[in-house]
């Protein structure tokens, strides 16, 4: 059986931050020309980005979510049993991420605190791994926080992937024991080490630029495969869902929304085509706020809350894909009245500098 079913865990709030600084597809017409350009924003439908202040980590952006979650679900550090921190781009090499926010958060001792090196899938697989804790009775509330921040994006201009595709988020979840009350989360999560090439980004840690530099130079930047990824995602992630849908008797006609990580709009066309997804069931926001990696997820479901005529009470399917190769799916209800509208943010960690 490939579906994990965790009966009594549920997904019990989503908040989402992003950094104040907007910053437009149309502004680097002096890098790429204006058919560079229009054929970007044709093939991804990238408008628009939210980039860090060049001090905010991923760390920050998902501090904050989690602070403003946390008080809307009237949560105390005493409350949480485990910090989950899931991203590619962890503010340091070690320690992990999530015992900085561990320390920001007032988290109680008698919790365990680690990240998860993953990037696109991560919401998908971190959704797994905390409600599979939860289920084997390790925590009863547990905090997972996706995000991403990378010094690279929007300042490598030979690469118009590296340098336009990629927005700042941070995003926060809890999974709560529901008690035998309700709730019940389904996913399914897969890997294949043999693409590791396919996507990666060699580089320690993003709280200190100057490192990055030295990367740089030695030329180990960003680097991605996009024929190679198209194909593992348009191939795969179709797959996934088919196996699920047959396993579980149902299919898209179950759930209100289905959301994807927001790779590029191309690629979310033809899951949309092959998974024969209705274009009102699949929320779009990659064009307002980039590929966010890790955290798209979370944001598209922000994003999808803020609309007028989404109903109260949502089912929900949602996937990931991406570095690994590493790709998943998690099936899980919520309130609209969980979901926080987005949060903007120039805070950082000035602590956090001091070394």
């Amino acid at each position: 059986m490939l579906t994990k079913i965790f009966e009594n865990v549920a997904v019990s709030g989503i908040a989402c931050a992003l950094p104040t600084r907007r910053v437009f597809t149309d502004e680097y017409i002096k890098h790429f020309g204006e058919d560079g350009i229009r054929k970007f924003k044709d093939a991804t439908g990238i408008e628009s980005r939210y980039l860090s202040n060049g001090k905010q980590t991923a760390g920050d952006l998902c501090y904050v979510a989690a602070r403003e979650l946390m008080r809307h679900k009237n949560l105390s550090g005493d409350d949480i049993d485990a910090v989950v921190f899931v991203s590619e781009t962890p503010d340091y090499k070690t320690p992990s991420t999530a015992f900085i926010l561990h320390k920001r958060l007032n988290i109680k001792e008698d919790c365990l605190a680690f990240d998860l090196n993953l990037g696109c899938s991560g919401f998908a697989v971190g959704v797994n791994t905390a409600a599979a804790m939860i289920n084997g009775g390790a925590a009863e509330k547990i905090l997972l926080l996706a995000g991403y921040k990378s010094n690279l994006d929007n300042c490598v201009y030979n690469d118009k992937s590296a340098t336009m595709m990629f927005g700042h988020a941070g995003s926060a979840c809890i999974l709560s024991a529901t008690g035998g009350g309700g709730g019940g989360i389904k996913g399914i999560v897969k890997s294949d080490g043999s693409g590791y090439k396919a996507l990666m980004h060699p580089v320690p840690g993003e709280r200190f630029f100057d490192g990055y530099k030295r990367v740089s130079e030695d030329g180990l930047t960003y680097h991605m495969s996009g024929d190679d990824v198209f194909i593992f995602t348009i191939t795969k992630v179709p797959k996934m869902f088919k196996e699920f849908f047959s396993e579980n008797n149902c299919s898209i006609d179950d759930y209100d929304y289905c959301v994807l990580h927001q790779a590029n709009l191309m690629i979310l066309k033809t899951l949309a085509k092959k998974l024969k997804i209705p274009a009102e069931k699949m929320p779009v926001s990659i064009n307002r706020y980039g590929n966010t990696s890790g955290a798209s997820v979370p944001l598209g479901i922000v994003d999808l809350c803020g609309r007028e005529g989404v109903q109260e009470n949502l089912h929900l399917i949602t996937s990931g894909f991406g570095v690994g190769l590493s790709w998943g799916l998690a099936d899980f209800k919520i309130n609209k009245a969980d979901v926080l509208a987005p949060i903007f943010t120039d805070e950082y960690f000035e602590e956090g500098f001091e070394v």
